[in-house]
């Protein structure tokens, strides 16, 4: 039954004119320029490997890979793995990301434990650990509601932001059960938003720092570029 809700949601999410539903955002948020992830990449650009350019000022590279196998009807075993360079070309900074999720879960009757993983990436620069980004199924919409809720946190030196999935938009009747993009806060507030559905872009408040935007750059990777396996 929950398959058949997430297929007819995703189908309302077509307008009319036949346009992606795109994800709720802050009005601040949707005032600012939309800048573009653009990947060569084969599956309509994105695919296991490619490059990849964010706005004017990032590049990069990436491969990924997701698989899923189940046994006697009752084990399952996800994994999902991400590795990325991301680079600065006017500080010419690149940093690595190495990112994976998944697990293993059993299935008794209708009910399903594990599995659930949280997705987590090791960041390092020249050699040395930066940070981490992290996201993991929020426990309390494990039971209840149709989307897939995940959040987190990326963290990279003194700078933090808090990250989750969004499930929202203009036109939709309910929350779908895949996320359109993710959010990010700093102190509560939205300052960017990463669109997954449909086109990958990235919108930040100007007022974010350098160093803060490379942080926002590196998270908007590790969330946009993220390939786990379906349930």
């Amino acid at each position: 039954m929950k398959k058949q809700i997430t297929l007819l949601l995703s189908l309302l999410s077509l307008t009319a004119c036949g346009s992606l539903a795109i994800m709720d955002k802050s009005e601040a948020i949707k005032a600012q320029p939309e800048m573009l992830i653009k990947t060569d990449g084969d599956l309509w650009g994105l695919g296991g490997d490619g490059q990849f350019t964010l706005g004017a000022t990032y590049q990069g590279k990436y491969s990924r890979d997701a698989s899923s196998s189940t046994w006697f009807n009752t084990i399952s075993t996800k994994d999902g793995e991400m590795a990325a360079e991301v680079t600065n070309k006017e500080s010419g900074k690149t940093w690595l990301l190495s990112c994976n999720g998944g697990g293993t879960s059993f299935k008794f009757n209708m009910l399903q434990i594990g599995g659930n993983a949280p997705y987590t990436c090791a960041i390092s620069l020249e050699g040395e650990s930066a940070g981490t980004f992290v996201l993991e199924r929020d426990a309390k919409m494990i039971d209840f509601g149709t989307e897939d809720k995940e959040m987190g946190s990326i963290v990279m030196g003194e700078q933090r932001f808090d990250v989750e999935t969004v499930h929202t938009g203009s036109g939709l009747m309910m929350p779908l059960e895949k996320a359109l993009g993710y959010r990010f806060t700093l102190n509560g507030q939205e300052v960017a938003a990463v669109q997954t559905n449909g086109v990958l872009t990235v919108q930040w408040l100007p007022e974010m720092t350098p160093q803060q935007r490379d942080v926002l750059a590196v998270g908007a990777i590790a969330s946009a570029l993220s390939w786990r396996p379906e349930e």
